[in-house]
């Protein structure tokens, strides 16, 4: 499951790059409100309780993880973190421009698919695999496992789980802020 959702201000109509770069860090530092805390807590109750949960190490999902397991203990692993994003310095007119969001995250994953730094395509695909072999270590006869993750982190290990046949399940999983998806092991 993807993370519920973290505790940062509304986003201005247009950023520049140093202002997206601050939201960036502000979200990866963020952990849940106190609403989101709750509202986690009533959609967990109504699904069972899980026997391992793996989780990345950023604060959001941390919490997420914990409110899901209940009592349990919690795996970390900095593995499961979402693919890092940065915007560039300002070489050209565009990255000196003020944009919305989602001019910006287009920017971004265009060049994620260019295999552009910090880690592009290749190298999330490599530690998706690691962190699948991760996940697959704490795999148990009979268990329930729960892994609270990234939206496009999780969108990737799953697709890549699929293609390889080793999990069943819906196609792509809910990318809703703390929204489960079940699969299971084949």
């Amino acid at each position: 499951m993807r993370h519920g959702r973290p505790n940062v201000p509304r986003n201005p109509a247009l950023m520049d790059r140093h202002e997206f770069n601050r939201y960036l860090d502000a979200y990866d530092a963020a952990g849940l409100s106190d609403q989101e805390d709750t509202r986690l807590r009533l959609l967990y109750a109504k699904w069972p309780e899980p026997d391992v949960i793996i989780s990345s190490d950023l604060p959001r999902a941390l919490a997420t993880a914990h409110l899901f397991a209940r009592h349990h203990e919690v795996v970390t692993s900095p593995l499961l973190r979402e693919i890092p994003v940065r915007l560039p310095d300002d070489s050209t007119k565009f990255l000196r421009g003020r944009w919305p969001t989602e001019v910006w995250w287009t920017y971004l994953r265009y060049h994620w698919f260019k295999n552009q730094e910090p880690e592009g395509r290749i190298r999330s695909a490599e530690r998706a695999l690691s962190a699948i072999q991760f996940i697959a270590q704490h795999r148990q006869p009979r268990a329930r496992l729960a892994v609270v993750s990234h939206a496009g982190f999780l969108l990737l290990m799953v697709n890549l789980m699929q293609r390889r046949s080793q999990v069943g399940g819906r196609r792509l999983p809910h990318i809703g802020y703390g929204e489960p998806t079940p699969y299971y092991w084949r």
